[in-house]
């Protein structure tokens, strides 16, 4: 049977005394040649035209990142501007506030000053009315006196 397996061919299954897996001929260096050829070809059609998407991508952002930072910076200071206006305007309003405050206060301090001295005036008047009153009543009393005193005398004695 050794002789028939040796006929077949399939005698090197079981001969160990090979000594390597890989036999170093012409097909080998053929074969590294293709390899690199194909590489070639693959980086040339294929890779070379990623890479280039791929900085022409990189460009478009790196500016759109300029243009971001750029708008960025123009926000900030236009933010600041504005806050600054904006400072300016209640300062403004707060001295206006202040003023008109004053100015009412004295328009009220002047009416009241004004109320005052007619209601002092009227005091006057009334006083003085009342005091002509009182002595004119007094007066007429005193006229009065010696009448009703002789009515009462004539009631009282007769």
């Amino acid at each position: 049977m050794a002789k028939a397996l040796a006929l077949s061919g399939k005698d090197h299954l079981f001969n160990t005394e090979e000594k390597s897996v890989i036999s170093i001929n012409i097909t080998l260096f053929i074969q590294v040649v293709n390899f690199l050829v194909s590489l070639a070809i693959i980086n040339y059609l294929i890779i070379k035209p990623i890479r280039a998407v791929l900085a022409r991508r990189r460009g478009i952002v790196d500016g759109l990142e300029g243009n971001a930072s750029a708008l960025n910076a123009e926000a900030t200071q236009k933010l600041e501007g504005y806050e600054a206006r904006l400072s300016e305007v209640r300062a403004k309003n707060a001295g206006l506030r202040s003023e008109a405050k004053r100015t009412s206060e004295a328009d009220a301090h002047a009416k009241l000053e004004s109320a005052a001295e007619e209601a002092r005036g009227i005091r006057r008047d009334a006083t003085r009315l009342l005091q002509e009153e009182s002595e004119a009543a007094q007066q007429q009393l005193r006229n009065r006196v010696d009448e009703l005193a002789r009515l009462a005398l004539g009631r009282v004695l007769g």
